[in-house]
């Protein structure tokens, strides 16, 4: 019976490959499931996965029997959203010599994303989910995480300032084998560029003016074992993305002065708020290095995206702010209708920097549309406010001018007589008297009411 027959009936992916680690065969399934064609790497040698930027080059279970000569086991998801956990197993023929191996693949998509369906539908959102929110794009990401998190692929989140790349980090370290062991955030937009490659990779005694006596540990060798964040990596110099790319191939790094190689094993998780368009230009960032850590792509979408999760973010900010601020407000509906409505362009941060004012400004039980005015003007751009004077007048009428304009202006932004004289920065009584004088003002805020 004729062996490709025999392998396309079996359903899951089967794949041979001899002892040069060139792919000999392969079965219906793998053109099925991968987002490979069989015609692409069959009758290649296994490095065309690499070349051709299919997998990253520690991903390749192929290369992994071909070095241990042993059976391995990895979980392996795709850029089509599939999770295959492999085998690899070696053959010898009958005198004991290594002839090559056969891989098989199973697809458990499917059992993972039940997994995360129960989990959904039986926890409640709490404090120990660092990923809040119900909306489709949430729990598009938090499936992702959950199939993604136990691998060793490196990790690329995109998305706008203030969306929450780093608490997406934290969750899939929170879930990975290596929790536990070292996370270590890098911030290459914070760092000075001529002490980024310092910082990043250690220095030796003496590299250079003003070096420390010892040397220095780098932030990568202070991972070891553990997780390193990249995070603003679009900010990185290209020449050190190259140097960077170099420890990455050769899970090696030399320190700044050094001349001997420091072994190093860590997972990357990187995050950028560049846009795809200039993440895909070679002028912005190298290609090879994107493709190196991007074996795992995650675009976190704005606020603005995704209102419904406004709600469970401002209540979980709130419960925060209110521990911080020994109180016990409550947001009104009103007020949370404002909150969705709102253009959000600093996105999460922002929210959370809103509830925190309103918080400290509520004086009452509940924050109701007085405390949001007031505090909902503090992140506009300030505009140049004149005022016109035709002619000449006398500075009593000047003042008196000022007055008409910035105090009904006050009395509706505040909502109350004592919030107001606050955003005016006298006390009360000043503000009656000044609304007593401008008899107008006080009909005018009469009529209003």
């Amino acid at each position: 019976m004729d062996l490709q027959y025999v392998i396309d009936l079996v359903d899951e992916i089967v794949v041979t490959f001899d002892a040069e680690g060139i792919i000999t065969m392969a079965n219906l399934k793998a053109d099925e499931l991968l987002p490979i064609r069989r015609k692409d790497f069959v009758h290649h040698n296994v490095d065309v996965l690499l070349k051709e930027h299919y997998v990253e080059s520690d991903k390749l279970i192929i290369k992994e029997v071909l070095e241990q000569r042993k059976t391995c086991y990895l979980n392996v998801p795709y850029s089509n959203g599939v999770m295959i956990f492999y085998t690899g197993a070696p053959s010898f023929d009958a005198n004991g010599k290594f002839n090559g191996g056969v891989l098989t693949g199973r697809d458990i998509t499917r059992l993972i994303r039940q997994q995360t369906m129960v989990r959904a539908e039986d926890q409640q959102e709490d404090d120990s989910d660092p990923m809040i929110g119900k909306s489709a794009q949430i729990l598009k990401t938090k499936t992702l995480i959950n199939m993604i998190a136990s691998t060793d692929a490196p990790v690329f989140i995109c998305g706008e300032s203030g969306t929450g790349k780093e608490v997406v980090a934290q969750s899939i370290y929170q879930k990975s084998l290596r929790r536990g062991k070292p996370f270590v955030p890098i911030n290459c937009a914070a760092i000075p560029r001529e002490l980024l490659e310092s910082e990043l990779f250690g220095y030796e005694d003496g590299a250079f003016t003003g070096a420390r006596r010892k040397g220095k540990i780098g932030l990568l060798e202070k991972a070891n074992g553990g997780t390193v964040f990249l995070d603003e990596i679009g900010e990185m110099p290209k020449e050190l993305q190259s140097k960077l790319l170099r420890v990455i191939q050769e899970h090696k790094l030399m320190r700044v002065g050094g001349v001997e190689e420091i072994p190093i094993d860590v997972r990357y998780i990187s995050a950028t708020n560049l846009s795809m368009g200039k993440l895909r230009d070679e002028k912005y960032f190298r290609q090879d290095l994107y493709f190196r850590l991007a074996v795992i792509p995650i675009v976190i979408p704005p606020l603005r995206e995704r209102r419904e999760d406004i709600r469970l973010l401002s209540q979980y900010f709130l419960k925060q702010f209110n521990e911080s601020y020994n109180k016990h407000v409550e947001l009104s509906g009103a007020v949370i209708e404002m909150l969705k409505a709102r253009k959000w362009e600093g996105n999460v941060r922002e929210l959370r920097n809103m509830i925190e004012r309103l918080v400290i400004v509520c004086s009452g039980e509940t924050i109701g549309l007085g405390d949001y005015d007031i505090v909902s003007h503090l992140d506009e751009k300030p505009q140049e406010s004149r005022l016109r004077i035709d002619g000449m007048m006398t500075l009593d009428n000047a003042y008196r001018s000022c007055d008409e304009i910035l105090i009904p202006r006050a009395l509706k932004l505040a909502g109350s007589r004592l919030k107001a004289a606050k955003l005016l920065g006298i006390d009360r009584s000043s503000l009656y008297r000044k609304m007593k004088d401008h008899s107008g003002l006080q009909n005018q805020q009469e009529a209003e009411g």
